[in-house]
């Protein structure tokens, strides 16, 4: 008889463990075309849950940054898309940008994150310009049923907080790197190459003065890798990167001059 109920027992347990494990599928993929003056997303709600977009440029003469923003609590579109057109650093406090990515012609850029239940978010394109009129938008809702999709662990985690980059000091020369947002601002991060001889301490001092002539002889810029555009606080994304060159790299963000204020970290990529 005791056989007999742990035999049963056992049973149930895996009977568990299979269900959760069949729950716990890959993200699925979503894919999002742009030119420099549309963007387009699914019609369909999203389920939520983790979800690896594919940010696709069908342009091949621009360059242009395209954004995916929950909107906060209370706040609504057309709200949201004035600001926009008026004053992107305002909007920017009306949204949570939960995954960002500058786009070269005809490129792509795969990025996973965790969607949320019964939100709409918006898919910005900023056009290549410095003009806010330049902006285009389109919506993405999501349903309530989550997928219970996990996303896999990365190959190296990073982390914005305050003014300071925290987590791996070595990252993947193609991989998949988490940046996670776990501050007070806005944050994005370039990932830049330190030419041949260049001290730490002399790139650091460049940055903190914003000596540009400096910068140019100790950094190559050219062979610089967006790691991630704007994040805000809170979000996390799974970047799908691949490093244009291996070696010795300082992580900046530039964001409103938060380099000056010390927001730089050096990390070996390889």
């Amino acid at each position: 008889m005791r056989r007999l109920i742990s035999a049963v027992s056992l049973a149930a347990v895996l009977c568990v463990v299979g269900a959760v494990a069949a729950a716990q599928g890959p993200p699925s993929t979503v894919t999002v075309s742009a030119t420099a003056t549309a963007i387009t997303g699914p019609a369909a709600p999203v389920a939520p849950g983790a979800t690896r977009f594919v940010f696709s440029s069908t342009d091949a003469k621009i360059e242009f940054s395209v954004f995916l923003a929950a909107l906060e609590p209370g706040r609504t579109v057309d709200e949201v898309t004035a600001a926009m057109h008026a004053s992107p650093g305002r909007a920017l406090e009306l949204v949570q940008v939960a995954a960002s990515a500058t786009l070269a012609p005809g490129a792509q850029r795969a990025i996973t994150v965790e969607i949320k239940p019964n939100t709409t978010y918006l898919l910005v394109n900023d056009g290549g310009s410095q003009d806010p009129g330049d902006i285009v938008t389109s919506q993405l809702a999501t349903g309530g049923v989550a997928t219970g999709a996990v996303a896999p662990s990365p190959d190296a985690e990073v982390r914005m907080r305050d003014l300071r980059f925290g987590g791996d000091r070595t990252l993947p020369r193609r991989g998949t790197v988490r940046v996670s947002n776990v501050g007070w601002a806005p944050h994005f991060a370039l990932a830049i190459p330190l030419r041949k001889g260049a001290r730490r301490t002399a790139v650091g001092r460049a940055l903190v003065h914003s000596s540009e002539r400096v910068l140019n002889r100790l950094l190559n810029f050219g062979r610089a890798s967006e790691l991630t555009n704007i994040l805000s606080r809170g979000a996390s994304a799974d970047q799908e990167i691949r490093f244009r060159k291996s070696g010795r790299h300082v992580l900046v963000c530039f964001f409103e001059r938060h380099d000056a204020q010390g927001m730089y970290r050096f990390v070996t990529v390889g």
